[in-house]
């Protein structure tokens, strides 16, 4: 009897389930120990040149992946039944036969990869090699060779009509004649075309969603909506005012700004705008009309009213241009306090998502060369501007600026139905190794949990 304790130094139950590998090979044996309940981790056993005609009292030992019993007197593999993780079997040398039954067996090893079943009864039978490769093809090495691609393509073409011509033809019985009419049978068959026709119908209820009708979607935040019009206004808020007025300042070089420094001023705020709050100026052509006049106007129905009432009796102000003083003479001077003011009167969008994502591109570009250079000042500076860009953009996708107000009909999941999936299994060769694998595809199906009631049309 081969016992697994021989195999450790100290017998005892800690260091058996401590035991991965048992070496039990050429000691003539003809039975297995029990013990080897006590042996719960083991992983690889070494059972050949003994005399053991079967394979017993190793069924709690399922975390074996490999088991070697060459040259025993073997008549079945059931005892390996439990092997979920089996990846080598070596049984050659043994008495197994019936290959039908020993592939029942194997199948259920899917991990299995080497198997050695020569100089068995079994490998004498016909075209055996081939109707293990076909119901085996997970086993990469087969008899002490590898399985190669022609042979998985021959095993697909001879075994299935192997199976054909080999199968015993089972004769039917006569269906019994009831002595149905013509006429009886059509409305049989009408009627099975019904049956046919409404579960086809069924299932097509099932799968579809439920229409929401527009006035019933829940409404608009309150807070969001009104974060929303701030957000989109181009006019800046008062505290972006005071934060800009301090930026503006700062780009000019001199206290007091003439004309042509005004229009520079301008071009440069229009062009580049100011990074750190996200907004640039709408136009640089303040001198050309008068851009002030429509921030100044008073967009309400009573402001409206008043106007079209003040042009029709032709008393109309005629509004005087902030900058006429420079208009008229381009030496004249004005306060670079003054300049920032007007200007922030103005409109003042936010910069798109296709310039942010462009310019935070670049500053990230221009953040690893000065990384690369040693710069950590240059590095704090471009990661700066680059978060502050970002959240920018990521605080309009939280306001939902780019929410768009559809009266579409939404659709929603049913409530109703059960969703199943089931999953198929389907021989297939792989194109990058050429072996047979098996693929699994998902089939969906949808179980009622109520009464559908069908419309009278």
């Amino acid at each position: 009897m081969l016992d697994p304790y021989t195999c450790i130094v100290k017998k005892n139950r800690k260091y058996a389930s401590e035991c991965t590998e048992v070496h039990l090979a050429n000691h003539g044996a003809d039975s297995l120990s029990k013990n080897f309940d006590h042996f719960g981790n083991l992983e690889v056993v070494w059972l050949q040149g003994n005399q053991l005609s079967r394979v017993e009292n190793l069924q709690g030992n399922f975390r074996i992946r490999e088991i070697y019993l060459q040259n025993n007197r073997l008549v079945s593999l059931a005892g390996l039944r439990t092997f979920k993780f089996l990846k080598v079997l070596l049984a050659s040398g043994n008495q197994l036969r019936n290959l039908d039954k020993q592939l029942g067996l194997l199948s259920r090893f899917a991990f299995l990869q080497k198997l050695d079943l020569f100089d068995n009864p079994v490998s004498e039978e016909p075209d055996y090699r081939l109707r293990l490769i076909y119901q085996l093809p997970q086993v990469e090495i087969l008899d002490q060779h590898s399985v190669k691609v022609k042979e998985r393509l021959k095993a697909d073409e001879v075994v299935p009509n192997l199976d054909k011509v080999s199968a015993v033809k089972v004769g039917r019985p006569k269906p019994k004649d009831h002595g149905f009419s013509v006429l009886e049978r059509q409305c049989i068959r009408t009627a099975m075309e019904i049956r046919q026709k409404r579960r086809k119908e069924e299932e097509a209820l099932l799968s579809r969603s439920i229409r929401v009708a527009p006035e019933v979607l829940p409404p608009d935040c309150k807070v969001f909506k009104w974060n929303r019009e701030r957000w989109s206004d181009p006019r800046p808020t008062p505290w972006e005012k005071m934060e800009l007025r301090s930026f503006i300042e700062k780009k000019c070089e001199k206290k007091q700004l003439n004309k042509e420094d005004v229009q520079a001023l301008a071009k440069e705020l229009s062009e580049k705008g100011l990074e750190e709050f996200g907004r640039f100026l709408k136009s640089h052509e303040i001198f050309e009309g008068n851009p002030w006049e429509e921030t100044s106007q008073d967009t309400s129905a009573l402001g409206m009213s008043l106007r079209l009432h003040n042009e029709k009796s032709g008393q109309a102000e005629v509004q005087v241009h902030p900058l006429e003083s420079l208009r008229q003479d381009p030496e004249a001077t004005m306060p670079a306090a003054a300049v920032s003011n007007l200007l922030l009167q103005l409109e003042w969008p936010r910069y798109d998502d296709d310039f942010l994502e462009k310019r935070i591109a670049e500053l990230y570009d221009d953040l690893r060369r000065a990384d690369f250079q040693g710069d950590k000042e240059a590095v704090v500076k471009y990661r700066t501007q680059a978060l502050r860009l970002e959240g920018a953009k990521s605080l309009k996708e939280h306001v939902e600026l780019n929410r768009k107000e559809t009266g579409k009909v939404t659709e929603k999941g049913r409530f109703d139905v059960f969703p199943q999936t089931v999953i198929r299994s389907k021989r297939q060769i792989d194109e990058s190794t050429g072996r047979i694998v098996l693929k699994v595809g998902m089939d969906l199906r949808s179980t009622s949990m109520g009464t559908i009631r069908r419309g009278v049309a």
